[in-house]
């Protein structure tokens, strides 16, 4: 019977013993008092495992709660970390460097302003700011423009979304002008009213600029 038990006592040690390769299991699983696991092994082998044992049982516990607790712990933290670059991650528009805004086609556009269209970063930092600017709205109307479908002051046909008409003293005609929630234009045009920190931005049909009325936004010369 002596034997039985001690045979019995050493399965449960080395039983034990193996929880420390348990490290995946939460440390809350492997949260009992070890006063619990003493008493627990010598109520089901009587007076068998002496103090030596239970020591030796008792450390392997508490190593396998400790590499368990650590392993949750870089577990939470690289979750946490990969939460963390998704929010940080940015939209398509944030994306855009100056380099892509100056090289891109600025094709035609309805003008309307946009939220999604505020200046970047990389926009702040890469171009000159010019500072807020008033923006007024022209169309091809002989009301607007003097005479009916003229052409622009750089030879191009006025294109809605592209076209801007500035004071070419201040933003050179050719340059690329971000203007904050409503993108990138094209200096292409000038006007007798339009000076210094004002911009007449093209659009399709009278209707449409009256409607759009006067805006103010931030400027960026892109180049």
């Amino acid at each position: 019977m002596f034997f039985s038990l001690r045979k019995h006592a050493s399965k449960l040690i080395a039983a034990t013993l193996a929880v420390s390769t348990m490290a995946s299991i939460s440390a809350a699983a492997l949260d009992q008092p070890v006063a619990m696991l003493s008493s627990n092994l010598n109520a089901s082998v009587g007076t068998v495992l002496n103090s030596d044992q239970i020591n030796t049982a008792e450390q392997a516990l508490s190593k396998a709660e400790a590499e368990a607790k650590k392993k949750a712990e870089a577990e939470a933290a690289k979750a946490e970390s990969a939460q963390q670059a998704a929010s940080n991650k940015p939209s398509s528009n944030q994306q855009s460097s100056v380099s892509d805004l100056l090289t891109e086609p600025v094709s035609a556009k309805t003008v309307a302003y946009s939220s999604s269209l505020l200046a970047t970063d990389s926009i702040k930092k890469n171009s000159t700011a010019l500072g807020n600017y008033k923006l007024t709205f022209y169309c091809p109307c002989e009301k607007c423009n003097g005479v009916a479908g003229a052409k622009t002051a750089s030879g191009t046909t006025p294109t809605e979304g592209r076209t801007i008409a500035v004071d070419s003293s201040v933003i050179p005609l050719g340059s690329r002008v971000y203007i904050e929630g409503y993108g990138v234009f094209i200096a292409e045009d000038t006007g007798g009213a339009i000076k210094n920190s004002k911009i007449d931005v093209f659009v399709s049909s009278h209707d449409r600029a009256y409607e759009l009325g006067v805006q103010y936004a931030n400027i960026y010369l892109l180049g």
